[in-house]
């Protein structure tokens, strides 16, 4: 009989040898213990662990040294670990260390049949784990760089390579890597920087993606994240900032128009074009007119050579011979292209004539008292109870036309008193 438990017990030992480390490092810093006491089937949860007595050697009319308790542990990060412990047993351990940051040490074991349930008391304590310990351990563990391949043009990609070196004999599952852009600098949509991949123990893993810059310009591209979880501890390395320049034209165009302050049909038309980029740029300006205007001076066409941080501008006026509500003055076409061939072409934006037409002065009113007065206009019947069609004001267009208004409606009043 003796012979059958000790195999039981050499065979549960075998079952759980890979499960848990057998001793603590005398230099690990762990936290205080605290004695916990487990009946058959109780449970504890203690920073992220739950504990179980699963349990029990078979009981007997009295203690023997080969008494154990089964502890089944299951962690946050959906780790899983069981063990035997004993106490003064030569063949099973009395405590064990569980996922390198969890001691449990039993020093009681008690299953006699004259005892309502078999119980156990542990002691149970966690590894203290500073920022320092931390810091020191990734750094002896990942060592990660980012490189680009070359300086790149505005219509072309580069190439960023993100390597990865595992110092250690140990193989992380699910390193997760989180990359950041700056503005304006496009990732190529058939890679995912950000992904998780597998690293095996001692190897160097390269993660290659492609960006393209929507504007030339010098950029900073920030470090990339490497996260990694070891034994449910989550650790962080950081790689490299790199620096990457892009070259080409970067054009920028407006248009205005300027009311004549002498002659509200007279405007003068600007587009005003900026190279922003850091490559000259061949330009051509195609603009459209106003409804209802013609050309007084200068012209809607023109081609030019900016180079980078000038302006240039095609100025021209047009006087308009009827301006019916406030029009949308159309938008410039602008083409530009430089010695490489990148070529891009795109309009200015449109806008109302009277910039605002919330700010539009409001039509007069005519008060009450003088509303029953007979003024301009024809009456469909002479009956004086019949209603008036009274005088229409137009559009007002500026100063001007309020005091031209102003005054005709009160030579009019006038008239007719």
């Amino acid at each position: 009989m003796r012979i059958k438990i000790c195999l039981i017990i050499l065979f549960a030992i075998i079952l759980c040898a890979n499960t848990a480390i057998a001793s603590s490092d005398e230099n690990t810093n762990w936290n205080d213990s605290v004695n916990h006491t487990l009946y058959w089937g109780d449970s504890i949860e203690v920073d992220g662990f739950l504990i179980k007595a699963n349990d029990f050697s078979k009981a007997r009319p009295f203690d023997i040294e080969t008494d154990y308790v089964m502890l089944t542990i299951n962690s946050d990060d959906s780790e899983e670990w069981s063990a035997l412990l004993s106490v003064n047993n030569s063949q099973i351990p009395n405590t064990k260390i569980f996922g390198e940051r969890l001691n449990i040490t039993a020093f009681e074991v008690v299953t006699g049949i004259d005892i309502p349930a078999p119980y156990t008391k542990i002691g149970v304590s966690t590894l203290n784990v500073t920022e320092e310990d931390i810091d020191s351990w990734i750094n002896n563990t990942i060592f990660v760089t980012k490189t680009r391949y070359k300086e790149t043009y505005i219509d072309e990609r580069v190439f960023i390579a993100i390597q990865i070196n595992n110092l250690r004999n140990i193989e992380f599952q699910s390193v997760l890597i989180n990359e950041t852009l700056p503005e304006n600098i496009l990732m190529d949509p058939d890679i995912n920087a950000d992904q998780k991949v597998n690293i095996r123990p001692y190897s160097k893993n390269t993660i290659q993606y492609s960006v393209k810059a929507l504007r030339p310009g010098n950029y900073t591209i920030p470090p990339t994240e490497i996260e990694i979880i070891d034994n449910g501890i989550k650790y962080y390395q950081y790689t490299n900032s790199t620096e990457l320049v892009v070259y080409g034209p970067h054009i920028n165009a407006t248009k205005t128009a300027k009311v004549d302050g002498n002659d509200p049909q007279l405007y003068e038309i600007t587009i005003k074009v900026k190279n922003e980029g850091n490559r000259a740029a061949y330009v051509e300006i195609n603009d459209e007119m106003l409804p209802n205007s013609v050309i007084m001076q200068g012209k809607t066409a023109t081609e030019m050579v900016i180079f980078p941080d000038k302006i240039k501008t095609l100025e021209y006026s047009i006087r308009i011979e009827e301006i019916e509500g406030n029009l949308i003055v159309p938008s410039a076409k602008v083409y530009f292209s430089d010695s490489k061939g990148f070529s891009d072409t795109f309009k200015t934006k449109k806008f109302y004539l009277l910039e605002k037409e919330e700010d539009l002065p409001e039509p007069i009113e005519i008060p009450e008292d003088d509303q029953n007065t007979e003024v301009s206009g024809t009456s469909t019947e002479e009956n004086g109870g019949e209603d008036i069609e009274y005088p229409s004001f137009g559009r007002i267009r500026s100063v001007k036309d309020i005091l031209d208004n102003t005054i005709r409606i009160i030579n009019e009043a006038l008239e007719y008193k």
